[in-house]
């Protein structure tokens, strides 16, 4: 995780340093959520998220590279419905610092709307969960703060379309899948455990839960170009 976080940190300093251009901006949107428990899966969690971005700029490339970081919301859901609408409805959040250094290509050098594919590696820490809001109902089927893993890493891939507003900004929309390879979530049996319900001494069973997210971001991007007479 350290090393990824010096990468992100050379990459930005790269892009910023010895007078290059490079574009910058916001970006945001909605995410769906996605958790296997164990063999099991969970029903999606949505959620919002946002991101600050970094890219290098070449006049008449159709390469780049940029990093990003940004706040990502993980997790799922458990629902239960009836002919009456939902019945039960539990959301497992594990709100994350989300860092991302990846390479992009355009399918033209053109300055026209265009599109785009990328690829990256990511990293991501745990700063906060809703595992406590469970613990009042003893049930041995949640899962609970001790046993999640604060660092995890995967990959972001994707593509988008990007389009100019002027020659110095424009906006892009991006469609990416961002899936763990690491676990979120790491429990081993645990043995001699009492039962609120009967009383009984059970082990609960091993849990090893893994994020995977598709998200939809809108951002823009401004250009600070460096330009040698």
């Amino acid at each position: 995780m350290l090393r990824f976080f010096y990468a992100v940190i050379l990459l930005f300093m790269t892009l910023t340093s010895n007078g290059q251009s490079f574009h910058f901006g916001p970006k945001g949107g909605m995410a769906i959520n996605l958790q296997q428990w164990n063999n099991f899966d969970r029903d999606p969690l949505f959620s919002a998220f946002g991101d600050l971005f970094i890219e290098s700029y070449t006049e008449g490339s159709t390469s780049s590279l940029f990093a990003q970081v940004g706040y990502h919301t993980r997790g799922s859901a458990i629902r239960l419905f009836t002919f009456n609408g939902p019945s039960f409805n539990n959301s497992f959040k594990f709100n994350n610092v989300s860092l991302v250094a990846a390479a992009k290509r355009y399918t033209t050098n053109k300055k026209k709307a265009r599109p785009y594919y990328l690829l990256g590696i990511r990293a991501e820490y745990t700063v906060s969960t809703n595992l406590s809001e469970f613990e009042e109902f003893q049930s041995l089927f949640y899962p609970i703060e001790f046993y999640v893993n604060k660092f995890n890493y995967g990959f972001t891939v994707g593509g988008g379309y990007d389009f100019p507003f002027g020659d110095l900004y424009g906006g892009f929309i991006e469609l990416t899948i961002s899936p763990d390879v690491s676990l979120q979530y790491e429990q081993p049996p645990i043995p001699n455990v009492i039962s609120p319900f009967n009383g009984q001494t059970v082990t609960i069973s091993e849990r090893r839960i893994r994020n995977i997210s598709l998200e939809i971001t809108f951002g823009m991007r401004f250009l600070r170009k460096v330009e040698y007479y």
